[in-house]
């Protein structure tokens, strides 16, 4: 009888993703996205156990709960941690870091040579974590580009933007212009101020990119960019028995 799949989920604020994950062969497979949690049962059916990490909402987590419940296969939800492998948080109380940030993290330490790295995830919210050694240093959370842009438009008057000028940030001549540069620039000068943070502390570093909107930051001039898809599903694959 063959052995059935481990199923890794990441659910985050604005989308779902799960990939399957084999311990014998090199890195997960398989990524699959899905706009409703509902269409998570055939995947947990087919599953041998699911490993979940969820910053979205807590009813995704009762359902597919209760989908593994009905369908006998074993759940791991994922939480941060003091420490594991090799990594140490910064947080006093830990659970009031988002799981995917420590997950992300996870990843990124069995890829770094040096366990000195920035990890910038940028997606509905952009995050930045710093790492030395094996040790958290701390992080910044900062809005998204999307919604820096409804932050503009739900608080001031004839503001207004488009979504024809992405990672441009040169001067703009009208206001939709000066809205998606500018939202861009800001994004973009979070990754600088965080090189020049990191920078106090050591002089060399990687920088590992994720989420949905990395692609911002491809003509960005800043060295050991390392662009990754799936952290937090690979931080995931960590856990798995």
């Amino acid at each position: 009888m063959l052995e059935k799949a481990n199923l890794c989920i990441d659910v985050g604020n604005t989308s779902i993703k799960s990939a399957l994950y084999d311990p014998n062969e090199r890195g997960i497979a398989y990524i699959s996205r899905y706009r409703d949690a509902s269409e998570l049962i055939t995947p947990i059916q087919a599953a041998g156990r699911v490993y979940l990490s969820n910053v979205g909402k807590e009813d995704v987590t009762l359902l597919i709960q209760s989908i593994c419940a009905d369908n006998n296969v074993q759940l791991f939800i994922a939480e941060t941690q003091k420490s594991a492998f090799g990594l140490t948080n910064s947080y006093s109380t830990p659970s009031n870091m988002g799981v995917d940030r420590w997950l992300a993290m996870l990843a990124c330490m069995q890829k770094s040579q040096s366990k000195t790295f920035l990890v910038v995830d940028i997606g509905t919210a952009m995050t930045v974590d710093a790492v030395q050694n094996g040790v958290h240093l701390g992080g910044w959370i900062v809005p998204g580009l999307s919604l820096l842009k409804q932050s503009l438009f739900k608080n001031t008057q004839r503001v207004f933007g488009s979504e024809e000028n992405f990672g441009l940030t040169d001067f703009g001549k009208d206001t939709p212009l000066c809205v998606d540069h500018g939202c861009t620039a800001q994004i973009l000068g979070t990754l600088l101020m965080a090189e020049r943070e990191m920078k106090k502390n050591v002089k060399k570093f990687e920088i590992f990119l994720t989420g949905g909107d990395k692609k911002l930051f491809l003509n960005l001039d800043v060295k050991n960019i390392i662009q990754c898809e799936n952290l937090v599903l690979e931080g995931l694959t960590l856990f798995v028995d």
